[in-house]
């Protein structure tokens, strides 16, 4: 028993300190995970204002001013017109979009017009940008997918974040090779069958996600006003009508008819 007695103390000694290094290591081990996770959130906190900033920041005021200026220069009047590859240059080289291009509708769908402008920021993205290019020239979005669907619900300018505006899963690839972030779509308006309706859409691809501002949507509406066809210019077309070819056969008709009458009038009646 002595022996016995003489342990236990001893034991009791040694196990205390044992549980207490324990709990201190079990303590420190919590309070790492705790300042792990913190940190983690933290980090994930500031990315997201980041990309928030970065992809989803207000308009530039100057955008809006730039194209405005530029559409004057380039126009001139307010009655002159400007060609697809006109205004989709004028709006990249005003913003820095790297990409622009033309969706028209056509019998069969909206497809690519051949339009095309990539501007001074894509001008090192070389092959990629053609990739795109090319892949664009062979969509068919049906009766309107993308932009083009989101531009036709309004009828107006559209701001949409993401790739999924692209209307095409292999465009959105090459696209988020590029690291574009947003899609821009703009209704050009032209008067079909007395009508007047939503016939091309221009698009801008971006590298930054953009918000809806009046202030730029209001300037890309009036380069979309301008790439319209003007009423007075179809007017003047040269080529004849049926109408007119029928008009002018029937009096052509008419003229050989009198001809051959006053031939067969005698000449006592005659005079």
């Amino acid at each position: 028993m002595a022996n016995g007695t003489a342990v236990r103390p001893y034991r009791f000694q040694l196990l205390v300190p044992m549980f207490a290094g324990v709990r201190w290591v079990g303590a420190a081990l919590r309070r790492s995970k705790s300042t792990g996770r913190d940190v983690v959130d933290r980090a994930h906190a500031g990315a997201a204002s980041a990309v928030s900033a970065r992809f989803a920041a207000p308009a530039p005021a100057t955008w809006a001013t730039a194209i405005k200026a530029a559409l004057t220069e380039r126009a001139g009047t307010p009655r002159a017109t400007l060609t697809f590859d006109e205004a989709i240059a004028i709006v990249c080289d005003a913003t820095g979009w790297p990409v622009g291009h033309v969706w028209t509708q056509t019998p069969s769908g909206w497809r690519s017009s051949g339009a095309w402008y990539s501007g001074a920021s894509a001008s090192n993205l070389g092959d990629q940008v053609n990739a795109l290019r090319e892949t664009s020239a062979i969509t068919d979005l049906g009766s309107g997918r993308g932009i083009v669907a989101a531009v036709l619900h309004l009828e107006s300018c559209r701001f949409l974040p993401g790739l999924e505006g692209l209307g095409s899963p292999l465009r959105q690839a090459h696209a988020a090779a590029l690291r574009f972030r947003g899609v821009v779509g703009v209704p050009v308006r032209s008067t079909v069958g007395g009508h007047d309706k939503v016939t091309a859409v221009l698009e801008f691809v971006t590298a930054q996600e953009i918000e809806p501002d009046g202030a730029l949507a209001e300037a890309l509406l009036d380069v979309a006003e301008h790439t319209r066809k003007p009423r007075s210019a179809r007017k003047k077309s040269t080529t004849p009508t049926k109408a007119a070819s029928a008009a002018s056969s029937s009096s052509a008709a008419r003229i050989r008819r009198t001809k051959s009458l006053d031939a067969e009038i005698p000449d006592n009646l005659a005079g």
